[in-house]
């Protein structure tokens, strides 16, 4: 059997993902979690100088999308066939898109610029995404099954953990005009194992 190692910072971010597939795998793993004080002595460590780091058996995998990438195939998450994985794939990079400018505002030092940012992306930024994402979810079976085929993939488990990422950095996830996204999160949140993992995760402001 194999042996996981998933590095990363005390917190959720660019980790999540793969505690998540961890978590609907069932898989164990060893969730190492470094304190932001000691990340200067640790990043020299890194292949690319950044987390998440997995380790399977030794070997390091780094880049949080090729990470989920990697566990969703072995866990039978990836999608049924190429094209479904392909449609997967194209959903988890649109969220990372969505997610990216997240991270910047949360470490803008200029007050005025950073309310900027904030208020450009609550009003215009994501309200646009999650349209979007909805007209993503409606082209598959009327949007009453998942982002893919007629299964759980890495793609709906990355859609729930955008919208914990949103909404923990201040930002709400309106799905007033999105009421298929909104039956989606639902479901996808109501899964034993992730309910389980959602409950018992440490707290964490990001």
């Amino acid at each position: 059997m194999a042996s996981y190692k998933l590095t990363y910072f005390d917190g959720r971010g660019r980790g999540e993902l793969a505690r998540l597939l961890f978590a609907v795998g069932g898989q164990k793993y060893e969730d190492i979690r470094i304190e932001r004080a000691k990340w200067p002595e640790v990043k020299p460590t890194m292949p690319f100088g950044q987390m998440p780091l997995l380790e399977v058996d030794g070997v390091k995998l780094c880049q949080s999308k090729t990470i989920g990438r990697f566990l969703a195939n072995k866990f039978g998450l990836a999608g049924k066939s190429d094209i479904e994985k392909a449609q997967a794939d194209m959903i988890v990079d649109c969220i990372a898109d969505i997610a990216a400018p997240v991270g910047p505002m949360r470490f803008e030092q200029d007050a005025a610029r950073k309310a900027e940012l904030r208020d450009k992306y609550s009003k215009d930024a994501l309200p646009n995404h999650i349209k979007n994402l909805e007209k993503l979810l409606k082209d598959n079976k009327g949007g009453d099954s998942y982002f893919v085929g007629d299964a759980l993939t890495w793609a709906d488990i990355a859609f729930i953990d955008l919208c914990t990422w949103v909404e923990c950095n201040g930002f709400t996830a309106d799905f007033s005009a999105a009421p298929k996204l909104k039956a989606l999160r639902t479901k996808v949140e109501a899964q034993p194992k992730i309910a389980a993992w959602m409950k018992a995760r440490p707290a964490s402001d990001f």
